[in-house]
């Protein structure tokens, strides 16, 4: 997970918290068959959504940025007719590698023929 860590937040001291993060969300996912609802993350991470947001989504911003994990979002209705939203979130690994060959590679492509 060190060249993962790398491309996602460089190697800065202070992301060390957040690498860590993102290790166990990406076990957890794994462990779980690919998904997870976000309320059974946050309880496995020990990490309240509305106590401290940033502790839970920011790592959570960088997958999602890479494409190696997707939220998926769906509205339902209770008995009273109020609306809950339900998210959970997919492991999906095969984005990670086209948005690697996509970017990086077009990316270090272009800046060689700018050279």
């Amino acid at each position: 997970m060190k060249t993962i860590s790398h491309l996602l937040y460089g190697t800065h001291p202070k992301t060390n918290k957040i690498k860590g993060r993102t290790v166990q969300i990406i076990k957890f996912l794994k462990q779980n068959g690919g998904k997870l609802e976000a309320k059974d993350l946050e309880e496995k991470l020990g990490v309240s959504r509305i106590n401290s947001p940033s502790m839970f989504y920011k790592p959570l911003a960088a997958l999602k940025d890479w494409d190696l994990v997707q939220s998926h979002k769906k509205v339902e209705f209770d008995e009273n007719g109020k609306r809950k939203f339900k998210t959970t979130y997919e492991l999906t690994p095969e984005l990670f590698f086209h948005h690697i060959q996509r970017t990086l590679l077009e990316k270090c492509k272009t800046e060689l023929e700018m050279v």
